[in-house]
Formats: C-alpha cells, sequence, structure tokens
C-alpha cells in the first residue's frame, strides 16, 4: 500500500498530465490549415502530429521548439502546403497559452499545502519552493 505521508515531494509530467496538450496542438495547427483551405478530423491529425513529432526527435538534436516547427512543416508536406515561417512558428509559440486540464490548478493548490512540487518537462523543470 502507498502511503503518502511517507512523501515530501511530487512530481508530474506537465504536458498530458497537467497541461491539455492536445487542445493546445488544435488551437495552433488549426488557423495553420484554415488558411489553406485544408481540414483533417481530430484523431488524424494527432496521429499525424505524433509520426512526425517522432521523425523529428529520432534525427540530430533539435530542441523541442525546433522539433515542433518541424512539426507544421510536415504536416504543411503531408497536406499539399508549404507553410510560412511565421505559421511554422505558431506552434511552439503557443506553449505557454495551452491550457491546462479543468481540474489541474486547484489540484496543484491543494497538494501544495503538504508536498513539495515539481514538473517534470522536456521543456521545462520547475519546483516551488
Amino acid at each position: 500500500m502507498l502511503h503518502f505521508a511517507n512523501f515530501r515531494m511530487l512530481t508530474f509530467d506537465c504536458y498530458g498530465t497537467l497541461i491539455d496538450w492536445e487542445a493546445g496542438i488544435f488551437s495552433a495547427l488549426r488557423p495553420v490549415l484554415a488558411a489553406h483551405g485544408k481540414n483533417i478530423p481530430d484523431p488524424a491529425l494527432l496521429e499525424l502530429y505524433g509520426e512526425l513529432e517522432a521523425q523529428a526527435e529520432a534525427g540530430e538534436y533539435l530542441s523541442y521548439p525546433n522539433v515542433l516547427q518541424c512539426v507544421v512543416r510536415g504536416v504543411g508536406r503531408r497536406l499539399g502546403f508549404d507553410p510560412s515561417e511565421q505559421e511554422a512558428r505558431a506552434l511552439p509559440e503557443s506553449i505557454s497559452d495551452w491550457p491546462p486540464f479543468p481540474d489541474t490548478v486547484e489540484s496543484l493548490r491543494r497538494l501544495k499545502q503538504r508536498y513539495r512540487l515539481a514538473v517534470i518537462s522536456i521543456l521545462t523543470m520547475i519546483c516551488s519552493p
């Protein structure tokens, strides 16, 4: 049995656990697709995103913002358009606007009363004091 009284710190993955990365991806990619007259169902877009992200990460090291730009360019290639530089930056620049899941903020507030909290992510590592 897990005894939470034995712990002083809890760690969390950020994207997909605390942050609704799917909503964030859609909010960044949908305007790019619309600007080029493209439409793709959400499940297919997520599948394409996952495939292209894995391809970008399998090669030479790239920062995560650069990986995301590769994803946008790859989506364009697959769907028959060439995204502008501004469109390629839309996904990495949107990350700070990705919404938390509805229960995230209140849950972290409550947990912080008892534990130190740390978010572990590809993009960042933040510990509360």
